[in-house]
Parts: structure tokens; sequence; C-alpha cells
């Protein structure tokens, strides 16, 4: 008989491990890279897609002048950034 008061006992570290593991390879599936991975917690970055499609319209329409737009834009993309936790009960928890 369980007690139903009883709150769930913590997973182990290695499960914890395995879990953050499988949610890292989801996103490195989707061009996500790795800074930092330690404990319970990874921190990924990708960097922020440049739409080429309305781009290269522009650079067209504009004879070129829009190039200089476009090559600015490019040397500095932004970089998106997710947090991902997985918490001694096995949750997993995104941020950014």
């Amino acid at each position: 008989m369980t007690d139903v008061n009883s709150a769930p006992a913590p997973l182990p570290e290695d499960i914890r491990a395995q879990i953050l593991n499988a949610e890292v390879a989801k996103y490195a599936k989707n061009g996500w890279t790795v800074e930092t991975a330690s404990g319970g917690q990874a921190v990924l970055s990708k960097n922020k897609r440049i739409g080429w499609f309305w781009n290269l319209i522009l650079v067209i329409l504009t004879g070129g002048l829009w190039l200089i737009y476009v090559i600015y834009r490019a040397l500095n993309r932004k970089k998106l950034t997710a947090i991902i936790t997985v918490d001694p009960y096995g949750k997993v928890r995104t941020a950014g």
C-alpha cells in the first residue's frame, strides 16, 4: 500500500543526464549548437536566419544598392539562445 500524500522521489543524476541528452539531441537536429552543458542544464545557441527571397528581390529592384544592407545583416546576425533544464523529478523546462 502506498501513501497518497508522499512526494515522488528525485531521479538519479544519470537518468536526468539521459533526459537532458535526449532533449538536446532534438534541438541539435534543428541546427542548434551546445554552448555549455553541466548538471541538469544545457545552453544552446543558433544564428537567426536571414530571409533571402525578399532580400534578393530588393537587390534586383534597387540595382544592387540593397546588397549593402544584406551584407551588414549577414555579418551581424543575431543569436538565438535556449536554456534547457531538467529538474530533480525529470521535468524538462525550456527558456529562451
